[in-house]
């Protein structure tokens, strides 16, 4: 894959639909550094390579930033959770759980649940399937927990904690990210994605043609 040609909106909807793995081992993450060249290609690869690592290092400065203030740090769970609904792998999980453990409460909800989230169907290949969590619209649960985990750090007043934290939090994966050169096990990770969505993209023609006939 040519990530010079990938754009930043075609990045972030691969992020979106992606399985998020376990972080990378430390001995592979600090390694074979180098200048920056191919500046845009590497930042897109490392970013889509090392995200679950990048991710981590958020978490963790938050973390650190917020360790003696459990108030907010509650508060950007509530809004890292929303976040988190972004993603389809995530969303899909969520839902599935929170069903499972109200079947035995509210069996027939579960049931409507189930059969809304199953309505959509499998849709085409430049199409994605609506996803919803217990009913509800994927967005609207996103918009939910960000405004009110925003609304709670806010009223915690811990805005400038919150500014150095994501200073560093972000800073720190950007310098990795511009620094560290892509190495085989990215290239063959970015090639394996790219086969599973056009296989995926596949599978979705095949379904639409067969029921159209």
């Amino acid at each position: 894959m040519d990530w010079q040609k990938v754009t930043f909106a075609e990045l972030v909807d691969a992020l979106k639909t992606v399985s998020w793995s376990a972080p990378r081992p430390l001995s592979e993450f600090f390694r074979s550094f180098g200048p920056p060249r191919g500046l845009s290609g590497r930042l897109k690869n490392n970013v889509y390579y090392y995200r679950t690592n990048y991710v981590v290092i958020l978490l963790l400065c938050l973390l650190c930033c917020f360790l003696r203030n459990p108030v907010a740090l509650a508060s950007l769970a509530l809004a890292g959770l929303g976040l988190s609904c972004c993603n389809d792998p995530f969303a899909t999980g969520l839902n599935d759980t929170l069903l499972h453990s109200l079947r035995k409460i509210t069996p027939r909800l579960v049931a409507r649940a189930r059969a809304k989230a199953g309505s959509d169907g499998v849709v085409g290949l430049h199409k994605r399937r609506r996803v919803y969590i217990v009913l509800m619209p994927r967005s609207l649960v996103v918009a939910v927990l960000m405004c009110g985990g925003l609304a709670a750090l806010y009223r915690s007043h811990s805005l400038l904690t919150l500014c150095w934290a994501l200073l560093l939090g972000l800073g720190l994966p950007l310098l990795h990210a511009t620094f560290r050169l892509p190495n085989l096990k990215a290239k063959i990770a970015s090639a394996r994605e790219e086969f599973r969505a056009v296989w995926r993209g596949y599978q979705a023609e095949l379904y639409d043609y067969s029921h159209s006939m």
